[in-house]
């Protein structure tokens, strides 16, 4: 029996940096959404541990999806053993959290198969230990986090809307180390404009006409080559404005409709950039079992239809 699920992605409709902590970790406070973007993980019985990426862009000892499944053995007695592989769609190192994304994947699924039940609440802290981000994949929809991520909130699910995602592809190394190093001083913020936008989400708004905030945008601009340049063809060609999702370099706007948002995508794919369109993704997905084998042309498939 193998086990399939898919890895959302995910966009930070408000991140605000509120200090520098006594760990050496940075308190934040944001509002994130998890959308159709996705990765494609499928887990099977094994006697030992596999995990293979398709296309190969990350070697396997270097896989965070291998770290969260020793991460799991380790927390519960049980041999780190299974098939996994994953069918890579979300750009690396983009703002959009894909790796913490597959890594919270990888746990959900191989709880599920290695029978350990320990559900989302159990799996909280295993999550919270391989990177900032990654126990908000064990919930999906729509989150305030806070502290340095791991502090995860659910809020009640917006009223559907699209996303076109602009994906530079031209990331330094270290990107947010980078980043945080370029902030200046009246960039850091209280956490006031995301506690309002949560708020706002609590009582039923829609993102329409809401503030969308990054405390990231003024040092995304002096780090990452040519992104005033990009931001500036981007409202050109779209008449929208584009914000910064994470530490980047993916740059989104939010759309109502599906047909306006595919619509902008094609003008900024006819200007020569990288464009997704996606939707905003209410709940976390449920499991799927099947006799189906661990085969590129049904990962593929999956892919599609995840989008």
């Amino acid at each position: 029996m193998i086990l399939r699920l898919p890895a959302y992605a995910k966009v930070n409709l408000s991140l605000e940096i509120l200090g520098r902590r006594a760990d050496g970790f940075h308190e934040i406070v944001s509002v994130t959404q998890t959308i159709s973007l996705a990765d494609t993980i499928e887990a099977a019985a094994s006697d030992t541990l596999t995990v293979e990426m398709d296309p190969p862009l990350v070697e396997e000892d270097d896989n965070l999806m291998r770290r969260a499944a020793e991460a799991l053995a380790e927390a519960t007695g049980q041999p780190a053993t299974g098939r996994v592989r994953i069918a890579k769609r979300v750009p690396l190192a983009a703002g959009l959290g894909g790796g913490s994304s597959d890594a919270a994947t990888t746990l959900r699924l191989l709880d599920r198969l290695w029978g350990t039940g320990l559900g989302a609440r159990g799996l909280g802290p295993i999550a919270a230990t391989l990177g900032s981000d990654v126990s908000l994949f064990l919930h999906g929809g729509t989150s305030v986090i806070r502290g340095r991520g791991e502090q995860v909130e659910q809020l009640p699910a917006v009223q559907p809307f699209w996303l076109v995602l602009v994906c530079p592809g031209n990331s330094p190394p270290d990107k947010t180390r980078a980043l945080y190093r370029a902030l200046q001083p009246n960039e850091w913020t209280d956490g006031t404009a995301t506690l309002v936008l949560a708020e706002q989400i609590r009582q039923g708004h829609t993102l329409a006409g809401a503030a969308l905030v990054n405390n990231f945008d003024g040092a995304a601009d002096r780090v990452y080559p040519q992104f005033v340049y990009l931001r500036a063809q981007l409202r050109q060609v779209t008449g929208q404005t584009f914000h910064v999702t994470g530490a980047g370099p993916t740059l989104f706007a939010v759309y109502q409709q599906a047909a306006p948002a595919r619509a902008a995508a094609e003008k900024v794919r006819q200007a020569g950039l990288l464009v997704h369109v996606a939707r905003s993704i209410a709940r976390r997905p449920e499991i799927r079992a099947s006799k189906a084998s661990l085969s590129r042309s049904r990962s593929e498939r999956d892919l599609r239809e995840s989008g």
